[in-house]
């Protein structure tokens, strides 16, 4: 009795301890093009998506833009003509180099915008966006 009682405590325990392994981490990648035709730039991010936390990360790997990036984020289309498109915006680094990384805390409403494709990833230098793409989920 004793050692069952003792196999069921270590199963208590090892069960409590993978508790956070049962989230949902869903992967997204998005290949940014030039925003004007002809311009250098390019790029490829891949994010990761944690649905229990709702905590978004990324990691951008860029080149050819004229400056440095000050400004990336992510913009979704307003869900009625009359809405503002919703805009999560990512903080950069003074100076940014590729690759950036970074990570946010997500709404509900904004999960439910990454998860269904509707959210372009947009990266630029102060005098304008440079590059995008839409994000969709990894293959």
């Amino acid at each position: 009795m004793r050692n069952l009682t003792l196999l069921m405590r270590a199963g208590l325990v090892l069960c409590l301890l993978a508790g956070p392994a049962w989230a949902d981490t869903v992967k997204f990648t998005a290949d940014l093009a030039p925003v004007k035709p002809g311009d250098p730039g390019k790029g490829t991010a891949t994010l990761s998506l944690d649905t229990a936390t709702k905590m978004l990360s990324w990691s951008i790997t860029y080149s050819g833009l004229a400056k440095p990036p000050v400004m990336a984020g992510f913009l979704a289309p307003a869900v009625k003509p009359a809405d503002t498109a919703d805009m999560v915006p990512m903080t950069l680094p003074t100076n940014a180099t590729s690759p950036i990384a970074g990570s946010t805390k997500l709404t509900d409403e904004q999960v439910t915008g990454v998860e269904t494709g509707n959210w372009i990833l947009m990266l630029g230098t102060e005098e304008a966006p440079e590059i995008g793409g839409q994000v969709k989920k990894a293959g």
